[in-house]
């Protein structure tokens, strides 16, 4: 066997090797709900839906078809990104569940996936003149809510339920009824309260930088998080055997 053939069989192995979760992992998942913040707020200033947080999108739809008179959305923005979601979570998280939701080679594969997906968004924003109605605005919509449940569908499948990326509800609820709330060693309060202020953190940095420079800009910004995060995970430590 070749140098070269060896350097490929190792590739291989490093690429389909089960990360582990541990310290780095945490912290990409909380880069990953920054880099949600963020792109709610840019969806939510421009089109009056969350690519994200789906509850409130589920519930814009329920209020809307009761009192459709009442309603201030677009009810084809919120349809659209809650059915753009829930495809990307189904066929992403199939896709991952059979090639092994924590092997390397799936993780960065599913992250670069979502990621060209939100820079394709932000080019598609940046080139429309209209960006609040119209099909440019139901595309960028469609990618970042499909970036979006694939996200969220490998964030749960990595099992670490404390850091959704994205649902906000539990975690508030998790930390009210944690027994050992006011322990001065607890990992899981210690990573839900990491997740919800860094959760909060990206919409209010999306808010501002959405005011002062535009949307556009604060998908991207979105995207270079998520491409962080991508590369990242070539560092993650792998899962020994018998450990």
């Amino acid at each position: 066997m070749t140098a070269e053939v060896k350097q490929r069989s190792k590739l291989w192995l490093y690429l389909m090797e089960n990360i582990k979760e541990d310290i780095l992992l945490e912290c990409e998942l909380v880069l990953l709900s920054f880099a949600t913040g963020i792109q709610d707020a840019a969806s939510w200033m421009d089109y009056g839906c969350f690519a994200s947080n789906q509850t409130g999108n589920m519930l814009f739809l329920a209020i809307g078809a009761a009192q459709p008179k009442a309603i201030e959305y677009s009810m084809s923005h919120v349809g659209m990104s809650l059915w753009a979601f829930v495809v990307g979570g189904l066929v992403m998280g199939q896709i991952g569940n059979f090639f092994g939701a924590r092997k390397r080679l799936w993780l960065i594969t599913s992250s670069a996936l979502q990621t060209a997906l939100v820079y394709a968004a932000a080019a598609i924003q940046h080139a429309s003149s209209t960006h609040q109605n119209g099909p440019a605005a139901l595309s960028v919509i469609f990618l970042l809510a499909f970036s979006s449940g694939a996200q969220v569908a490998l964030g749960r499948s990595l099992k670490v339920t404390d850091i959704t990326t994205a649902m906000a509800t539990a975690a508030f609820v998790d930390i009210a009824i944690d027994p050992r709330l006011l322990g001065l060693r607890n990992r899981q309060r210690n990573r839900r309260v990491m997740f919800l202020l860094m959760l909060m953190a990206g919409c209010i940095a999306g808010t501002f930088v959405q005011t002062a420079v535009g949307s556009s800009f604060t998908i991207l910004l979105c995207a270079i998080g998520k491409t962080i995060v991508t590369f990242t995970f070539l560092l993650n430590r792998p899962i020994k055997e018998g450990g």
